[in-house]
């Protein structure tokens, strides 16, 4: 049975390349398999790029979230106000600027670079009476 199998494939093989469709049937398995070769790359290319990019987002959140926590454990240590601080961290580094918005709140301005030059601006307001940031907002640039 597998003889007679054998037999019939190749007898069929040995028709369709003397009519000169192998050739053209291999051209098309093999381009094919290198535009699936190329999708592949480019999926893996795009979720590597998206990874780096969420990366970048999570430094730079990290780094306003420890330059705010800095500045406010500044402000509750020297109770000083309308000064300017930079903070460096392993991420990169915070400036903060202190304002005096009125005698309970402070407005805080805090720029941060990040190792690889990307910069993130934020705001928040801290109520000094109470202890806590009463507004928060974040500007990119």
């Amino acid at each position: 049975m597998e003889k007679v199998r054998n037999v019939l494939f190749s007898r069929l093989q040995m028709r369709l390349n003397e009519l000169g469709y192998m050739t053209a049937m291999v051209m098309l398995i093999s381009t094919l398999s290198v535009g699936f070769i190329l999708h592949l790359c480019t999926i893996t290319q795009n979720e590597r790029e998206f990874l780096n990019r969420e990366e970048e987002q999570d430094r730079k959140e990290s780094l306003l979230v420890l330059g705010m926590k800095d500045t406010i454990s500044y402000i509750t240590k020297s109770g000083s106000a309308a000064t300017e601080q930079t903070y460096t961290y392993e991420e990169g580094s915070v400036t903060s600027v202190i304002y005096l918005q009125s005698t309970d709140e402070l407005k805080i301005k805090l720029n941060a670079a990040t190792q690889t030059g990307t910069r993130i601006a934020a705001t928040f307001y801290y109520n000094v009476v109470k202890g806590k940031v009463t507004k928060w907002g974040e500007e990119l640039g």
